[in-house]
């Protein structure tokens, strides 16, 4: 069977001009050298070398076997450097799965700055619901995926690992009255119109249980199912919402939306980082969970 082996020896025979000198250069018998090339002969059944006397030139098969020899040795270098490469954090992919507010409103700022230290390392993110996101985990889709909490993870398949928090705001236009409230009750609250998602999202789930714990029962008068809109309801005044503050965090700081005050502690969610039990996470993987935990550490306020 053709090894790699054996394409050297024929290489170093090329190279030296003899079988005796290749043997010499290769640390090997003569009888081994002469076994490597006869095993190629074999291999595809016909001569490789003319002999004359102690000098050997290559046949018309030897010269395209030689050309073949090359480019495998030039290939098996690269790959050598790539894998250096991956071992040196200074290249390969990583695949991401994320939710939809935490791949949109999240990661972007955490993947360019992962960007500036690792250039060379990619990232592709794929982003859907929490719930598509966990079966794709499962299915080994992903390296790791980064979910709010909310969607039930009950396959023993799926690791798991808080990350971080999201913080939920109560946003208002600024023509709002509550604006000018400092502290606003779940009373006030009973009877203001609320923009909400039309689906049953991880965010939802988790922001109702904790509504229901302080007796707020939220009356919707527009159901939407993006985030975008939503925000944008607010702030032409169709009503209030409860909102992951990273989802709003610009038009706050524009004073486009206003945020209200609840005499209530505060509605937060946990950031998970999720993976295949029987993944083993290679190099870059690993630096980017490091840096990952690191940025929802520091930047848990904005989040």
């Amino acid at each position: 069977m053709l090894n790699l082996q054996q394409m050297k020896t024929f290489l170093a025979v090329i190279k030296c001009g003899s079988f005796t000198r290749a043997a010499h250069e290769l640390n090997l018998t003569q009888p081994a050298v002469s076994g490597h090339i006869a095993a190629l002969e074999e291999e595809f059944g016909m001569p490789l070398f003319n002999r004359t006397g102690r000098k050997v030139v290559l046949t018309d098969a030897g010269e395209i076997l030689m050309r073949g020899a090359r480019d495998i040795f030039y290939r098996v270098d690269d790959l050598k450097r790539e894998l250096a490469d991956l071992r040196a954090l200074r290249g390969g992919m990583i695949r991401i799965g994320a939710s939809k507010i935490v791949g949109v409103y999240m990661l972007p700022k955490i993947m360019m700055a992962f960007r500036d230290e690792f250039p060379d390392i990619e990232l592709q993110i794929s982003i859907h619901s929490a719930h598509t996101i966990v079966a794709q985990v499962e299915d080994n889709a992903y390296d790791l995926a980064i979910v709010g909490e909310g969607e039930q993870i009950a396959s023993r398949n799926v690791g798991t690992k808080v990350i971080g928090e999201d913080e939920f705001v109560l946003v208002a236009s600024p023509s709002h009255p509550l604006v000018q409230t400092p502290l606003v009750t779940v009373e006030e609250l009973s009877n203001e119109p609320f923009i909400l998602s039309g689906r049953l999202t991880a965010s939802l789930i988790s922001l109702t249980a904790q509504l229901a714990d302080i007796g707020l029962n939220l009356k919707s008068s527009i159901e939407m199912d993006e985030a975008g809109a939503i925000k944008r309801a607010v702030e032409e005044g169709a009503g209030l919402a409860i909102i992951s503050r990273s989802v709003v965090e610009r038009e706050l700081e524009q004073g486009r939306l206003c945020e209200l005050r609840l005499d209530a502690p505060p509605f937060k969610r946990n950031i998970l980082m999720l993976w295949r039990h029987d993944r083993r996470f290679s190099k870059n993987t690993e630096a980017f969970m490091r840096f990952l935990q690191k940025a929802f550490a520091e930047n848990s306020k904005t989040f």
